[in-house]
């Protein structure tokens, strides 16, 4: 472990905080933060989110081999690839809470106009087709697809992806991914037609909110 505490911190409250939430399950899914231009820390391999400790985080090197070190998650080369690819990233989420994994098993549309918050943290949201979990293959295949300016990856019959360029934001985007999906899938099982705002009011909000943020 790196002598400063910061990133690692914000990984172990974001895991406590995503367990709070009902989004973990099982030991699925890791989460990363970017320690420095060379190196980031991943939780390790067969971890418990919720019950993370300092010593199961794992140093990274940005240009290491795939599946390197051992010790860390089976996807670090998906974090891996995605902050070789991303410079504005500084935290990368992947978790399988339910309803999102319900969407990534199914081919139900998922709209981010139904409301203000999907709208605005979650932008245009990249569907990767099933590739087995682990692989480069995948890592280089949900890299390609946030490209430089998407922030949320659903992953076929495997879960999500979200970034950002805070561990807060990133987390922020995979609650309102899982509350969307939700909304979508309840919606779906009660026959409920939903309707969007439209990209135009989209579009207006998001001015409205970068414009008070300026």
């Amino acid at each position: 472990m790196p002598n400063d505490p910061a990133p690692g911190e914000d990984l172990i409250a974001l895991d406590r905080l995503a367990g709070y939430r009902g989004l973990l399950w099982g030991t699925g899914g890791n989460l990363s933060a970017r320690y420095s231009e060379a190196d980031f820390l991943i939780t390790e391999r067969g971890t418990r989110l919720d019950q993370l400790e300092a010593q199961n985080l794992v140093l990274c090197p940005l240009l290491g081999e795939a599946g390197q070190p051992p010790q860390a998650s089976s996807e670090v080369q998906l974090h891996r690839r995605i902050y070789q690819r991303r410079p504005d990233v500084h935290c990368v989420i992947h978790l399988s809470p339910l309803y999102t994994t319900l969407i990534a098993c199914s081919d139900l549309e998922l709209p981010t106009d139904l409301v203000p918050e999907a709208a605005l943290y979650l932008g245009q949201i990249a569907r990767v087709p099933y590739i087995r979990p682990g692989t480069d293959d995948l890592a280089r295949a949900v890299a390609e697809a946030l490209g430089d300016d998407r922030y949320v990856a659903i992953m076929t019959n495997h879960g999500a992806v979200t970034v950002g360029d805070s561990s807060l934001t990133a987390f922020r985007r995979m609650e309102t991914l899982e509350f969307l999906c939700r909304m979508v899938v309840t919606a779906r099982a009660a026959g409920l037609p939903l309707h969007g705002i439209g990209q135009q009011a989209v579009a207006e909000l998001r001015r409205s909110v970068y414009h008070t943020r300026g």
